[in-house]
């Protein structure tokens, strides 16, 4: 254990905004253990989410704290006014006593991990918790696109009236997704949801390509893994993007892997939008050799105006809310927190993003080996 070690017993917690869910501040509320410092005021906090006209405002206080305190926490919450906070390396050094970054959401793109790595700082996410709400997203999706639901229902509130004959006109056809194969990209805890509700719901076919997934484990889900990403877009009635983004998944469905796909294929991204290369996602929307794409996340988000992709009938968008609802808030609050509280008493969390971090974290900070 290093001297610059704060000899206080009481571990100081950092939350920029606020957390999701009043459980999750209870649960730091009541450790005798913890100083919880906050970004915002009491008042502000009290508007939660509904603040949204309260951003400038809230990002100066954010700021103001971050600067403030610090050098002066053991943890830090990696969510501000915008969504998921940049945690940089530059951060990372400048906190000496940070010990660990946790977020009340599953990804983790935007913290510096390999550079908390190195310094033994534990990075702690809500894997799994919003799944069942991505899960949805991605579906209610698929069924947008085949079902042309968003696509006739704008064309509706433009025109003022509402057109039967268009949909046999223009492309694409009305279709099922029964009987039809979904292939999913990232077979983790949301990529397995969505598997489950297409397998069961609507009897499709599902193909999975994950490097890291086991083959015995997905056939005991019905679920066939093949070790070649192009064998499973090109098999692909409907491709889910659900990997996580880092340097090895940047880009990686570029032209040549959406040439490869069906030409009545649709593609689903709710997982980040530097996955799917965003010039070759739109020459092949515009030149229709995919049939059409869905959209929760976008490379660069949010779009700007004028952007090509608001001119296009056959993409849908929407604005990175896929994990977002009120039913999966408390677990997305909850279960990073109740890791946190295991990290600062010493105990190796059950859950880690980088558990390569847990000796250099016991080296500088102790816990149990």
């Amino acid at each position: 254990m290093t001297p610059d070690r704060l000899p206080a017993a009481r571990k100081r917690v950092l939350i920029p905004t606020f957390l999701l869910h009043p459980d999750a501040d209870a649960l730091l509320e009541s450790a005798e253990d913890i100083e919880v410092i906050y970004g915002l005021d009491e008042a502000e906090r009290a508007i939660g989410l509904g603040g949204t006209d309260r951003f400038a405002l809230r990002q100066e206080a954010v700021a103001v704290a971050l600067e403030r305190y610090l050098g002066e926490v053991q943890a830090l919450h990696a969510m501000g006014p915008g969504g998921h906070l940049p945690v940089t390396a530059e951060m990372l050094q400048r906190a000496s006593l940070l010990e660990v970054v946790f977020i009340s959401a599953a990804g983790t793109d935007k913290i510096d991990v390999a550079a908390a790595s190195e310094l033994g700082i534990l990075v702690i996410n809500a894997a799994g918790a919003n799944a069942p709400a991505v899960a949805e997203h991605a579906v209610g999706l698929m069924l947008a696109l085949c079902r042309r639901i968003a696509d006739t229902d704008r064309q509706a509130h433009a025109t003022k009236e509402v057109d039967a004959l268009r949909v046999m006109r223009t492309p694409p056809r009305l279709s099922l997704l029964r009987g039809k194969t979904l292939t999913i990209i990232g077979f983790g805890f949301i990529g397995r949801t969505i598997a489950d509700i297409c397998r069961q719901g609507f009897g499709m076919r599902v193909i999975a390509y994950d490097p890291f997934f086991d083959s015995i484990e997905a056939e005991r889900l019905g679920v066939t893994l093949v070790d070649d990403l192009h064998e499973a877009l090109a098999a692909g009635d409907f491709v889910s993007v659900n990997t996580p983004f880092n340097p090895q998944t940047a880009a990686l469905i570029g032209a040549k892997e959406l040439a490869g796909m069906k030409d009545t294929a649709f593609l689903v991204n709710t997982a980040r939008g530097g996955v799917v290369d965003p010039e070759a996602l739109l020459v092949a929307l515009r030149e229709r050799t995919i049939a059409g794409a869905a959209l929760d996340v976008t490379e660069p988000e949010p779009l700007p105006a004028g952007h090509p992709l608001f001119d296009l009938d056959n993409v849908i968008l929407t604005p990175h809310v896929g994990g977002n609802a009120s039913e999966v808030f408390r677990a997305s609050s909850v279960t990073p927190v109740r890791l946190l509280l295991e990290a600062l008493r010493g105990a190796r969390p059950r859950h880690l993003v980088n558990p390569g971090a847990w000796s250099r974290h016991v080296e500088r900070f102790g816990g149990a080996t």
